[in-house]
């Protein structure tokens, strides 16, 4: 992946049903059709620099990843195999299956990384490099404080550009991901969230009874413009 220094001034509830004498918590089924939320964040080292990406369909499709709603959970990685002296970098790299049956409100934080001129955009929070780790959870419970792995080895968490946001999925049918890519002097840096303090660089994700038909992204600034080759939205639902 490509990373780089994106100037900071610019870069239910369960419900109790009472049978006889015994009481039974029973969570509602969510609203989006299928039961899981599998994200695949794939990241890619090339040129002195990190390259996120959680979607499946940007023009890029050697970049792309596995990220799908099912009702089966996804396992095994998915990745495409990069190029360009790009590749795969394994230990920031994972899936993960989000269960909505366990609560109401898919919690995502976005935790960048900032070393050398260079960004590293993380959502997941099970990745091998343990570190630069994420909170992102299921829940019945809006989070409202970011948790970031606190990195190393020369890299420190950006604040400027990080977030958390929580999307409800039981009022919902889609949860529309967007994925802005901006570019500056050969070093890319990924968004995913609506609500960082860095707002030129924001995305348009959200939950909603509707499917999003248009990519919606912040103009950056400071030298970095939107690269539209790997930036898509994916409705995820129906």
């Amino acid at each position: 992946m490509r990373r780089h220094s994106l100037v900071a001034a610019a870069v239910a509830g369960a419900i109790g049903l009472t049978l006889g004498s015994t009481a039974v918590a029973a969570q509602p089924a969510p609203r989006l059709a299928e039961r899981y939320v599998n994200i695949h964040q794939c990241v890619y080292v090339g040129s002195g620099g990190h390259y996120t990406n959680v979607l499946p369909n940007t023009a890029n499709t050697a970049f792309n990843t596995g990220t799908n709603v099912s009702n089966t959970p996804d396992t095994a990685l998915a990745c495409g195999p990069g190029g360009g002296g790009w590749s795969l970098a394994p230990a920031n790299s994972a899936v993960k299956a989000f269960d909505l049956a366990a609560g109401r409100y898919l919690n995502v934080h976005q935790c960048v990384y900032y070393s050398a001129g260079q960004h590293y955009t993380a959502v997941l929070p099970n990745t091998p490099n343990a570190n630069f780790n994420t909170g992102t959870n299921v829940s019945n419970t809006a989070d409202t404080t970011l948790a970031c792995g606190p990195g190393g080895g020369g890299w420190t968490l950006l604040r400027a550009n990080s977030a958390v946001q929580s999307f409800d999925l039981a009022d919902n049918r889609y949860l529309n991901l967007h994925q802005c890519v901006w570019t500056s002097g050969g070093q890319y840096y990924m968004g995913l969230l609506p609500n960082t303090p860095n707002t030129n660089f924001n995305t348009g994700t959200n939950a909603s009874p509707m499917a999003d038909t248009a990519l919606k992204c912040g103009p950056g600034g400071g030298g970095w413009s939107l690269d539209r080759l790997n930036s898509a939205y994916r409705p995820l639902g129906g």
